[in-house]
């Protein structure tokens, strides 16, 4: 099924993202399973509302208190959102978590380059009885790596908006005009933002070509580079941080 983009399309439009318009079609792929709640991995709700319009992790950082998702993700500075680690079934077992900061890469505040299509956001407890870093709350967080070789299996989380609960699924990836990418069933509005996950470390996201993809069944990512470390390291620096411009639109040339 075609997806306008993999941000939530009612909540993109209460936020004022544009979405991408994409097209029906694209290879066949293994459906993803429903995963136990990874507690570093999360939806991004809509400030007091229930509903989420993309993913994040928690990456291990400084201060505990950085979440990785896709620029695309974002509009202005972000406060409009929260994020809830390992929320499943309505329950948000770590809480809620208020953004506070956003940084996002010179190129995509610039140009909105595909290729840099990844912001990292502070949050802060949105409950007086939360602990001080969302990290420590969750147990831990995903080192940020660069994106390795094709052929490097990864594993995929995100948070669609018509479930209730995490989907995951662990593929290969390829290459798609320079796009690292992913053939898996099912990961379709809200995951953009969701982790590629090896082992300890969280080496790309849905997101990049397409706003990650015009079909449930085919995801894509930035290529993670000295560019995304540079960025975690501004967010370590606790500098000033970014308010985005709303992503652009645009039709979807893939299938």
């Amino acid at each position: 099924m075609a997806t306008p983009s993999r941000t939530n399309v009612a909540g993109a439009a209460a936020v004022g993202l544009l979405l991408v318009v994409c097209v029906a079609g694209g290879p066949a792929a293994a459906a993803p399973v429903s995963a136990a709640h990874d507690p570093r991995v999360g939806p991004l709700f809509l400030a007091g509302t229930p509903i989420h319009v993309c993913t994040g992790s928690v990456l291990d950082s400084a201060d505990g208190d950085l979440v990785l998702t896709a620029a695309h993700c974002i509009a202005g500075s972000g406060g409009a959102l929260s994020f809830a680690p390992g929320y499943d079934r309505g329950v948000s077992p770590f809480g809620l978590w208020t953004v506070s900061q956003i940084y996002v890469d010179p190129e995509w505040l610039e140009s909105q380059d595909p290729q840099h299509d990844y912001a990292v956001l502070r949050v802060a407890p949105a409950g007086v009885t939360l602990p001080t870093s969302v990290e420590s709350a969750v147990g831990g967080g995903f080192e940020l790596a660069t994106t390795p070789a094709t052929a490097s299996t990864v594993t995929v989380t995100g948070y669609p908006t018509l479930g209730d609960g995490p989907v995951s699924c662990t593929a290969p990836t390829t290459s798609t005009d320079s796009y690292p990418t992913v053939v898996c069933d099912g990961l379709g509005e809200g995951t953009s933002g969701g982790p590629w996950v090896m082992g300890s470390r969280v080496v790309a996201l849905v997101g990049g070509l397409d706003h990650g993809g015009c079909t449930d069944s085919v995801s894509f990512s930035p290529m993670f580079g000295p560019g995304a470390l540079a960025l975690l390291d501004r967010a370590e620096s606790r500098g000033a941080g970014d308010s985005t411009p709303f992503a652009l639109t645009g039709a979807c040339t893939r299938s």
